[in-house]
């Protein structure tokens, strides 16, 4: 007869990796992924190195979890707001701001997830968020563009330029040398097609979204 875990079980187990996760997640943010190892991992989260491997196959599938989870949380912020009301350069301008002002603050935890040497499979996953953050610009730029709120510049090229430049321009000089993030946030919107000093209508909502996003997180 087949062992079933009962609820208690199974909870204690939710609980272990949720736990192993945490403690990921804290080194990454202090120190990048290198400071991750699996030794450092079970330190800080109070178990026998052995035990993660009953969680998760490997140190790769480990920190690529922990990628996912702040990776997939950063971005469900900036498509709720993307898809929030308002006119689309507003949201635009909205998206831009959320996405580099959250950097500029967590600059230690951006430069990990974007611009940390890394290798393989986590490689992989970060370039498919980098495109995720591309389609984001080239929506609502091509949205924009229908309304007559920007000039018909290449949408598809001039997203792809901003997925790239927010990271570069945070990350480019390493964590202790980080741009203004205004001077960033108006380099990109004129990239996009906007003026920077023109009025910001949703501007208020997404600071106030952001922060009822921080304290919850």
């Amino acid at each position: 007869m087949a062992y079933r875990k009962t609820g208690k079980v199974v909870a204690q187990l939710e609980a272990n990796r949720a736990r192993i996760l945490d403690a990921a997640r804290a080194l990454v943010f202090s120190g990048g992924f290198q400071a991750a190892s699996m030794a450092a991992v079970a330190a800080k989260a109070g178990v026998a190195t052995g035990t993660l491997y009953r969680y998760f196959a490997s140190r790769e599938a480990l920190l690529m979890d922990v990628f996912r989870a702040v990776s997939d949380a950063e971005m469900s912020r900036l498509e709720d707001i993307a898809a929030g009301p308002g006119l689309p350069a507003a949201r635009l301008r909205d998206v831009v701001h959320a996405f580099t002002t959250r950097a500029v603050r967590g600059v230690k935890q951006a430069h990990a997830l974007l611009a940390e040497p890394v290798d393989g499979a986590l490689a992989d996953e970060r370039l498919a968020y980098r495109r995720r953050h591309a389609a984001i610009f080239e929506r609502l730029m091509r949205e924009a563009q229908a309304a007559r709120e920007i000039p018909a510049l290449d949408a598809h090229v001039t997203a792809a330029a901003i997925a790239g430049a927010i990271p570069s321009a945070l990350t480019l000089h390493g964590p202790d040398n980080v741009p203004d993030a205004d001077a960033l946030i108006d380099t990109v919107l004129r990239m996009a097609g906007l003026d920077p000093h023109a009025t910001k209508t949703n501007t208020k909502t997404a600071r106030n979204e952001d922060m009822s996003h921080d304290q919850s997180a």
